[in-house]
C-alpha cells in the first residue's frame, strides 16, 4: 500500500462506550478528505475496560486502521509520542476519542497548512464544559502567551493538524504536550488556530481538569528552562554555580590569607560558615549542569541519529 499523506493519531484511555461513535464519524470524514491517502492509528493508552479489545476488533478487517497498546496508562503525552513514532503521513493529525470537536472539519485544518502553516490548532469557540473548566482553560492560555507563546485563544485543544517534521521534534512526554504550539512558535514554526463548534462529552469521564493546575505550572516551567537553554538545560545550571562558587572560593581565599598574616581568622567564623556553603552549593550545581549536559547532548545525538535513520529509510522507499 502506498504510504499515506495523512496519518491521524487519536489516544483512547477507558472509552469503550465511545468507540462506535468514534469509527462511525472519523473513517468517513477523512474517506472525504482531499489527501493522497489516510491512515488511523489508535493509541490505547493502558485501559482496563476492553477498549482496545474492542477496537481490535471493529477495525481487523480495514488495513487503514492500526490500534497500538500501552503496557500501562503512560499519559496522553507519551501515546501521542507513540503514534507519532509509527505514523507515516506527511501530515499528522489529532483529535480527542471523545469527539467534542467534529472530526468533519478537518479539511479546513488541512487547508490551513497548504496554506503555509505548520500547525494548526482547533479553537473550541463555544465551550460546552464546566465553569472550572472553563475557567482553567481561559488562566492557562493567557499564561502561554504572557511566556511568549503565539496568540491563540485555546492552544490546548485536542484537535490539531502537524506536520510530520514538527510532530517528531516536540518534546510531549509527561504533560509537555499541552504546550506544542508554545515550543513550535518558539521555534520558528508558523502556528495559527481554526474555529471549530464544541460539544458536551457523551460518554465516559474526562482525565483533565482544574486539579492538574500544579503540574502544568512545573511542566510549563521546566520547558521554559528547556527552551531557555536551547536544549542543553545544563547551562543554566553552570553558569548559577559558578556564580555562586566563585565568592565563596574568594572568601575562602581572604581567610586562608588572614590566618597566615595574622595566625587568626578572629572572629571571621561565620564568614568561613558561608564561604564554605557557597563553594559547595557552587560546586554541586556545576556537577549537576555538567551531567545535564552530558544527558541532553546524548539524547540530542539520539535523536540526531534516530532522524537520520527515518531519513534514509524514506529516501530508499522513494527510489524503490
Amino acid at each position: 500500500m502506498d504510504k499515506p499523506e495523512l496519518s491521524m493519531v487519536i489516544p483512547v484511555r477507558d472509552e469503550i462506550e465511545a468507540i462506535p461513535a468514534l469509527l462511525d464519524r472519523v473513517l468517513p470524514s477523512l474517506e472525504w478528505l482531499d489527501v493522497a491517502g489516510f491512515e488511523v492509528i489508535f493509541v490505547d493508552d493502558g485501559s482496563k475496560d476492553g477498549t482496545a479489545e474492542k477496537l481490535e476488533l471493529l477495525t481487523s478487517r480495514d488495513p487503514r486502521c492500526k490500534v497500538l497498546r500501552l503496557r500501562r496508562s503512560l499519559g496522553k503525552g507519551d501515546a501521542l509520542a507513540a503514534g507519532f513514532d509509527i505514523a507515516a503521513g506527511q501530515l499528522i493529525a489529532t483529535i480527542d476519542a471523545d469527539l467534542q470537536e467534529p472530526p468533519e472539519e478537518i479539511q479546513r485544518f488541512v487547508d490551513r497548512v497548504r496554506d503555509g502553516f505548520d500547525m494548526v490548532v482547533g479553537w473550541r469557540q463555544h465551550r460546552a464544559d464546566n465553569i472550572s473548566r472553563r475557567i482553567s482553560s481561559k488562566i492557562y492560555n493567557s499564561v502561554v502567551r504572557c511566556v511568549g507563546g503565539p496568540p491563540l485563544r485555546d492552544g490546548n485543544c485536542g484537535f490539531k493538524v502537524l506536520s510530520r517534521e514538527l510532530a517528531l521534534a516536540v518534546p510531549l512526554s509527561g504533560g509537555h504536550f499541552r504546550y506544542m504550539h508554545l515550543v513550535a512558535a518558539r521555534w520558528g514554526y508558523r502556528v495559527t488556530e481554526v474555529a471549530v463548534p464544541h460539544r458536551p462529552r457523551q460518554t465516559g469521564t474526562s482525565h483533565f481538569g482544574i486539579s492538574r493546575a500544579f503540574s502544568a505550572s512545573i511542566d510549563l516551567i521546566t520547558l521554559l528552562i528547556f527552551l531557555r537553554g536551547q536544549d542543553r538545560p545544563g547551562r543554566s545550571l553552570l553558569r548559577w554555580g559558578f556564580g555562586i562558587c566563585i565568592p565563596g572560593i574568594l572568601i575562602l581565599g581572604f581567610l586562608g590569607y588572614s590566618r597566615i598574616v595574622d595566625g587568626t581568622i578572629n572572629y571571621r567564623y561565620p564568614l568561613l560558615v558561608l564561604g564554605a556553603l557557597l563553594s559547595l552549593a557552587g560546586l554541586q550545581l556545576m556537577l549537576v549542569g555538567c551531567l545535564a549536559e552530558w544527558f541532553s547532548g546524548k539524547t540530542n545525538m539520539q535523536s540526531k541519529s534516530r532522524r537520520g535513520v527515518l531519513d534514509v529509510q524514506e529516501e530508499h522507499e522513494r527510489l524503490t
